[in-house]
């Protein structure tokens, strides 16, 4: 099967630039895990997929040119997994790596109509992955379906005892996870500061993807997160002083080979306090404490994949609207669990709309097999953007 790859992942005797000017010439001699895992399954790798600078996007400036969204290509595709989300809706590939640290796999699949996996931290090994911030980022499949997602993930999750970030948990047969039955399932709904600024339209299509998950058996309830918004502000925090430390010598040995907002981004990493990034610790710790509680009594929670469709851009990727300031993504980095973003719907443009499903620690299983049964009594997945029909 052909395979995509972000330009994170490193692929022996090929090119891996992370998007940056940085390493323009850097051609590792050995494959990221993930990649060597792919290979020895008998997969392809079709390609190298576009990924702002470090995978630190969005951003309106990119040393290799913008991806186009294959849905209308003055639009965004979204950051920072691009290359792959536009792959995969253009039709040029099954199945792709992306990478998240805030939302860069669930963001894309939100705006391109794919569906992309973030898995538990530690499930999918970062060895040979251009880091961004270490703690934060994970690794996972984009597909078109819920189903090839599983596929993908079974060959991609495991312990790597070279990684120290990897985990030493079992992984179950994701074929067989996705094929359970999700009737009698718990579905909690967060409101309140995910909701209040969404676009019409999606919150339209999410609720009647909940009402379909209601059809399939499923127990859909309104619960309460208090500490999302916080834990949003912590993010950027967090990112940030991981980036900084990651790339200070970059900073100063190179600065004028990064692009402007990836150095303006990385110099505010470094002049974050340590009070301001325990603060942000401790932000993100509340959160994980109040999602675990919450998912003691959810099996799932059900939000919206992003607060708006796809914006428009330039010529150059430059975005000529402004994104949402709801985060929806990255709160969900800090403690690690497993969240997916599937199609559930189109705006009046005919843009995609997703819905973000969120698990609990190792349970990829449960909110796949969800998705699969969603998959199943819709179509939304099945959609080509009108070049592709």
């Amino acid at each position: 099967m052909p395979v995509a790859v972000k330009d994170l992942c490193w692929t022996r005797g090929e090119r891996t630039t992370g998007g940056s000017k940085v390493l323009s010439d850097f051609v590792p001699d050995e494959d990221a895990s993930v990649v060597t895992r792919l290979r020895a399954a008998g997969a392809i790798i079709f390609g190298k997929t576009n990924t702002p600078e470090f995978a630190y996007g969005p951003l309106n400036a990119y040393h290799y040119g913008p991806s186009r969204n294959p849905w209308d290509p003055t639009r965004f595709t979204g950051g920072s997994s691009m290359g792959a989300a536009a792959a995969l809706a253009g039709g040029l590939v099954p199945g792709a790596l992306g990478s998240d640290t805030g939302g860069s796999i669930r963001g894309p699949a939100h705006w391109s109509g794919v569906t992309g996996l973030m898995p538990t931290y530690g499930r999918v090994p970062l060895r040979g992955v251009v880091p961004l911030a270490t703690t934060l980022d994970h690794v996972g499949p984009m597909t078109r379906s819920a189903l090839d997602a599983a596929l993908l993930l079974q060959v991609l999750a495991g312990h790597d005892p070279l990684d120290p970030t990897s985990a030493e948990a079992p992984v179950p047969d994701y074929a067989r996870e996705v094929a359970r039955r999700v009737r009698g399932l718990r579905v909690g709904v967060p409101r309140g500061y995910l909701w209040d600024l969404v676009a019409p339209a999606i919150g339209t299509a999410v609720e009647v993807a909940l009402d379909e998950l209601r059809r399939l058996g499923l127990s859909v309830e309104n619960v309460t997160l208090p500490e999302w918004e916080a834990a949003a502000d912590a993010s950027h925090v967090l990112i940030r002083s991981e980036a900084a430390t990651e790339y200070r010598k970059v900073l100063a040995e190179r600065p004028e080979d990064l692009i402007p907002e990836v150095r303006e981004r990385l110099e505010a990493g470094l002049r974050t306090s340590a009070v301001e990034y325990l603060e942000a610790r401790r932000a993100a710790d509340r959160f994980a404490h109040a999602l675990r509680c919450l998912l003691a009594g959810a099996d799932v929670l059900a939000l919206p994949g992003r607060a708006q469709t796809a914006p428009r851009m330039d010529e150059s990727g430059r975005l000529l609207e402004s994104l949402s300031p709801r985060n929806y993504t990255s709160p969900l980095n800090y403690p690690g669990v497993p969240a997916l973003t599937v199609p559930c719907g189109f705006d009046a443009e005919e843009l995609p709309i997703g819905i973000q499903l969120v698990g609990r620690h190792w349970a990829e299983g449960t909110i796949l097999a969800v998705a699969r049964a969603y998959q199943q009594a819709t179509d939304w997945h099945r959609r080509r953007p009108p070049f592709c029909r």
